[in-house]
C-alpha cells in the first residue's frame, strides 16, 4: 500500500509542476468544490441523542453549520470539521430503500 501512495505522490508532484498555477489559486479552486463541513455520523448521532432528550440545540447547530458548508466559520470548534477522534463511537449504518 505504501508503494502505491509513493507512486501517486510522485505523479501528483509532476502534475503540479506541469501546471502553471500558484498554490493559493489551486487551494481556492479546491475549496470552492470541497466543503469544509459535512454531516459525519458521530455528529448526527450526538444530535439525535440530544433530540431524544428534547434538546434540539445540536440539531439547530448542525443545520446552521451545514447550510454554509464551504464557509470557514472560524468560531466553530474543530469537532465540526475534523474527522472523528478515537473516542468517537463506532457506528455501523446502512441504507435501504
Amino acid at each position: 500500500m505504501k508503494e502505491n501512495w509513493g507512486e501517486w505522490l510522485k505523479k501528483y508532484r509532476e502534475r503540479l509542476q506541469r501546471q502553471d498555477q500558484a498554490d493559493e489559486k489551486r487551494k481556492a479552486m479546491m475549496d470552492s468544490v470541497n466543503p469544509k463541513f459535512v454531516l459525519r455520523n458521530h455528529l448526527a448521532q450526538r444530535a439525535i441523542q440530544s433530540a431524544e432528550k428534547s434538546d434540539y440545540s445540536e440539531v439547530n447547530n448542525l443545520l446552521n453549520i451545514l447550510s454554509r458548508p464551504f464557509d470557514e466559520q472560524p468560531h466553530l470548534p474543530p469537532l465540526y470539521s475534523d474527522p472523528p477522534g478515537e473516542d468517537a463511537p463506532k457506528l455501523c449504518v446502512s441504507c435501504s430503500s
